[in-house]
Order: C-alpha cells, then structure tokens, then sequence
C-alpha cells in the first residue's frame, strides 16, 4: 500500500512539475518559433532556448566605370552600382530571416570596422582584381567571424535557413557549387566555386585559405580573378576536412537539363533556361567578376531601374520574379 502511495505521489509530481516547467517556458520564450528549432523541440521533447544570431556577408564597391548620373538606392543608402546588384542585395535582405541572423553589407568605407588590420586599400583604382578582394574580403570575414559569405551577385531564390541550420548544428564547413574550369565538378566538394562559402568561426579550412590570400599578397605572386578560387581548391584538397557539407550545383543554378554548365552569355540571351531541378535552387552564384570587367556585358551595367526590366533578357527575367516576391 504504502509503495503504492509512493508511486501515485512521484505521478503527480511529475505532472505538476511538467505544466509548471511548460507554463514558464510559455511565459519566457517567444511563442514564433524557428522552424527549424521547433524540429529540435519536438525531437527531444523539450524547449530549446533562442540561438545566438549567425551573420550573412556579402561585400560590394562601386566600379570606376558606372555612369555617375545613375544613382540607385541601396538598403537605403545612395550608391552609384549596378542596378543588377542593388536588386541582389534587396532579394539577399529579404530572404534573411533577422530573427535567427544578422545581415552585414561590407564596402570600402566599414571595412575597417569589421577588419581594423585589413592589408590592401579596397577600391576601384586597386592593382588587384575585384574578385581577388572580395575573395580575401570573405575568407578574412569568415575566419575572424564566421557566417555565411555570398558574393554580390547572388541571387537567392529560397530562404538560407537550411544552409544556417547546417551550419549551426551539424557542419564546420559548407561549399556550393563548382568550379567552370573543373570539368565535371558539380559534385566534387574539393573543387567547389568561392563565390558562396558558409563556415564557423576559426574554421582551420578557411584559416588556411586566408593565410594562402595574404602569403600571395606579401609575396606579390601573380594574382587573377582565379587567384582565390584556385587557393581554396588547394586548401580543400590538402586537408579534406571532416564535418564539411557540399551542396552541388542544383541548389547553385550552374547546371541546365543536360548537365552542361550554364554559361554567362546564357543568362544575356533570350533564350529561356532550363535549369536542373529549378526548385532546387537556393540561390544562382552569378560570375560578377565577368559581369563586371567583360566589355561585351558593359551595356547592362549602366542601365537604369527602366531600361533593366524592359531589356527582357533572362537574367532580367530571374531578377524580376524575385523582386515579386518581395512585394508580396
């Protein structure tokens, strides 16, 4: 009888204590859970308290070769840049989800504030290519900070949260993508791309990757626009790191129906697209650097808000259907 008592007595504490204990984290925790916390909730039956906020990069200056008369508003700043890039950093603005993560726009003129021992002057007139320096911008960012590193020319089509989630819980390390000089390398983690990089904190990867930007810097190395990507294949291939995710380039909008890479040239035609599993895509990692410094493509860098969206070419097209999205 009395062991009877006993186990009726342990019932109802544990009933009392399990309202009070989800009572008070009713009371203490916002109610708008994360989605993906909300998966870790229900996997162990227990609240789980709001993360620390994970930063998304991205870096951009304006080109010496703009028309100064162009001047677009960007993140509510004036800026004279490709109004193909405002329209990325607006799409990138709104798919961040500012609960969970911060977003951080670096140029020439914070970088310091992020970078106090920054090597190189950040602008147009530098001797170095601009994707050299984004490149080192991002492996710099990405080791002292940690994050997600998109170039300014991403442009994200499905919320990043999968992305942050892996990267939070169960990757030190996440590529995407391959390179358009690798032949068959959409799915080889080794020779990713480097316009799009997601790592921890101190990552030894990208440690090593930003030591091989600086060594080239202060050997003053013959550097090109593949400088960086080049060193981070390297690195990638010398250490094959542990915990590290590759999303292939489905989720990077490189690759069409016949598994041919999608050329720069594709997205300044007429033609439609056929991607490869297009609701796949997170984002489509636009060459910048032959946006930018190609002659053949100069024309579409100085249009105006008008005549972008009624150059009706497929690029326009991607960008528009986004830019919907946020207005809805």
């Amino acid at each position: 009888m009395e062991k009877n008592i006993m186990v009726l007595a342990f019932i109802v504490f544990m009933l009392i204590s399990i309202f009070i204990y989800t009572d008070m984290f009713g009371i203490f925790y916002d109610k708008e859970i994360h989605p993906l916390i909300t998966e870790l909730q229900n996997k162990f039956n227990k609240p789980t308290k709001h993360i620390k906020k994970q930063i998304i990069w991205t870096y951009l200056e304006e080109p010496d070769f703009l028309d100064k008369d162009i001047n677009i508003q960007l993140l509510h700043k004036n800026k004279n840049f490709p109004i193909l890039f405002n329209f990325c950093l607006q799409i990138m603005n709104n798919k961040v989800n500012k609960k969970y993560n911060t977003f951080h726009v670096v140029t020439p003129e914070n970088i310091k504030e992020y970078l106090p021992n920054f090597p190189i002057e950040m602008d147009a007139e530098s001797k170095y290519p601009f994707k050299f320096r984004v490149d080192l911008v991002g492996s710099m960012l990405l080791s002292k900070y940690g994050g997600l590193f998109l170039s300014p020319a991403s442009l994200v089509m499905k919320s990043l949260d999968e992305i942050m989630y892996k990267l939070k819980f169960n990757y030190d390390l996440i590529t995407f993508g391959g390179s358009e000089r690798v032949i068959n390398s959409c799915n080889n983690k080794y020779n990713p791309g480097n316009y799009v990089i997601a790592a921890k904190k101190g990552n030894p990867t990208i440690n090593l990757y930003k030591e091989k930007m600086l060594s080239n810097l202060k050997k003053d190395n013959f550097i090109n626009s593949s400088t960086g990507e080049d060193i981070f294949a390297n690195v990638l291939t010398e250490l094959r790191p542990n915990k590290h995710f590759h999303f292939d380039c489905t989720h990077t909008g490189n690759v069409d129906i016949q598994n041919h890479m999608i050329k720069v040239k594709q997205y300044y035609g007429y033609e439609p697209i056929e991607f490869k599993d297009k609701d796949n895509i997170i984002f489509i990692s636009l060459p910048y650097d032959i946006i930018l410094e190609n002659i053949e493509y100069q024309w579409f860098n100085n249009l105006s808000e008008d005549q972008f969206f009624k150059s009706n070419i497929q690029l326009t097209k991607l960008v528009l259907d986004e830019s919907r999205k946020i207005k809805k």
